[in-house]
């Protein structure tokens, strides 16, 4: 492997993406990926090395290291600053669908109230946060493909089912391939949401009349295959 492409001896990272590192594995070390025994702390990986090859700063990687850490971890802005600084509390924050006190033990809101305050406040997010937020949906999306393709039963683990996630992944690629364009991770978020759209689960279910991509964009006015939060 060619490791060469920076002068010897200049380090690829500093102390704090290790801390970091060291950080997110401690605040999640019980929580698992959903419906099977992978430690949660493989997507944060995952998502981080997602922001690298996309390009992105140290910071950008140590938020998505962290991109979980208020909504599921009982972090906040706050706590974040002060261990990693307000560039990377902000990138954390952005990522955090959900409002109100739940860090404090609160109850989230509703997944379709979250889901569509994220895709509604795309527009007005920071690149760097952007950033992040792409690689965790591409890493997500290629999970949910991956494991559907063995059995597409699967998909009823997802709170949302089949219908709210090709939704939700179909709307977040469709606004981050304009804000993003050459980004590594909505290329691959988009090859994860064409597959969910030709698979044969979502087709069954799609009216003849309709094309998948027009069925998935009228998701919302469907109110009653909405999950029941």
């Amino acid at each position: 492997m060619d490791t060469a492409t920076r002068p010897s001896g200049i380090p690829s990272h500093s102390p704090r993406y290790t801390e970091a590192l060291a950080c997110a594995a401690e605040l999640h070390r019980n929580q698992w990926r959903k419906g099977k025994a992978v430690p949660y702390i493989a997507h944060l990986i995952t998502v981080s090395a997602l922001v690298w090859e996309d390009g992105g700063s140290e910071d950008q990687a140590i938020a998505a290291l962290l991109h979980d850490a208020i909504e599921d971890a009982g972090q906040s802005h706050a706590s974040i600053d002060r261990q990693f600084g307000t560039e990377v509390a902000d990138i954390v924050l952005a990522c955090t669908d959900t409002e109100g006190p739940v860090a404090l033990g609160g109850e989230k809101e509703p997944w379709i109230i979250r889901k569509t305050r994220t895709i509604e406040q795309l527009g007005s997010q920071s690149e760097a946060a952007l950033l992040v937020m792409a690689a965790d949906k591409a890493h997500n999306a290629r999970d949910m493909v991956v494991d559907t393709r063995v059995d597409p039963r699967v998909w009823g683990k997802f709170r949302a089912g089949l219908d709210g996630s090709a939704w939700y992944l179909w709307s977040v690629r469709d606004r981050l391939k304009d804000q993003l364009p050459g980004s590594r991770s909505v290329a691959l978020l988009g090859e994860a949401v064409e597959e969910i759209l030709r698979s044969p689960a979502l087709l069954a279910r799609v009216p003849a009349e309709l094309t998948p991509e027009a069925w998935v964009k009228g998701y919302l006015e469907r109110p009653q295959t909405h999950p029941k939060d």
